[in-house]
């Protein structure tokens, strides 16, 4: 009897991943993914390029020339667009998307990379003119999240750009627009940032955490960066680590003449 079910669910499995492969033409639900996400997170989203189906280990939906507009204003484009999706909904039209990943992304209405080169600079006595204030070059986003009475909660949110690498949380209130990420970045060190910036290269914050806020909504989205409250902080730190060694090196140059004097030769 075991065995009889066995083989029946087997049997099951298969006819159903030879459909998946052979008969199911994902792109025939592309409204439908179109319309869910848009619907979900009160957005415009459209993609330009065909869905592909990958039915790996972990079932993933990947396209090309992706697109998010609010009010017809362009809030994000991307080259590349993936998603982690719950393989059982997909045959009745469902996207249940665990996951999200997007490479070669602009972010528009905000340069987060340029705001805190010319908010460091100007700190230092140096200004610094913005080459591209309307959007942020992002190289991947990576995202965990699920949807909890109308909010679009982010468990983990992984951020890569030209400058700046790291991790944050936050959550999103599609109905009135309201974005509040918080992640925790620091400075990429890589030769091309360096040599991009130049003098104005953040020197003095490599290896150093920098909170970033981003705020606002939509379409008029906000960053905050204290960049002064860190460099202040990073100072008092090391006019203190100074003064311990100072008082470190009084203090063995002491005891040593101590010794010196006490002894006999």
């Amino acid at each position: 009897m075991i065995k009889k079910i066995s083989l029946a669910l087997a049997s099951l499995v298969l006819i159903l991943l030879s459909y998946l492969i052979f008969l199911l033409d994902i792109n025939d639900y592309k409204d439908n993914f179109e319309n869910i996400i848009s619907k979900k997170a009160n957005i415009e989203l459209t993609i330009d390029g065909d869905l592909n189906l990958d039915l790996g280990i972990n079932t993933n939906i990947s396209a090309e020339k992706l697109k998010i507009k609010k009010n017809n204003i362009l809030l994000i484009e991307s080259d590349e667009f993936q998603a982690s999706v719950s393989l059982s909904e997909i045959i009745n039209g469902i996207f249940d998307i665990n996951s999200i990943s997007l490479k070669n992304s602009k972010l528009y209405g905000i340069n987060i990379d340029e705001t805190i080169i010319q908010t460091y600079n100007a700190i230092a006595g140096r200004r610094y003119t913005m080459k591209n204030s309307q959007y942020s070059n992002i190289e991947l986003i990576e995202a965990r999240g699920y949807f909890k009475e109308n909010f679009l909660y982010v468990d983990n949110i992984k951020i890569l750009t030209e400058l700046l690498e790291g991790e944050g949380f936050g959550k999103i209130n599609p109905s009135n627009e309201s974005i509040n990420i918080s992640s925790n970045t620091i400075i990429r060190k890589n030769k091309e940032v360096r040599e991009k910036y130049s003098s104005f290269y953040p020197v003095y914050l490599v290896d150093t955490q920098l909170p970033v806020m981003i705020t606002g909504n939509y379409t008029n989205p906000d960053i905050d960066i204290k960049i002064s409250e860190i460099v202040a902080k990073k100072l008092k730190e090391e006019i203190k680590n100074r003064a311990i060694e100072t008082i470190k090196e009084k203090l063995k140059d002491k005891i040593q003449s101590d010794i010196n004097i006490k002894l006999p030769f």
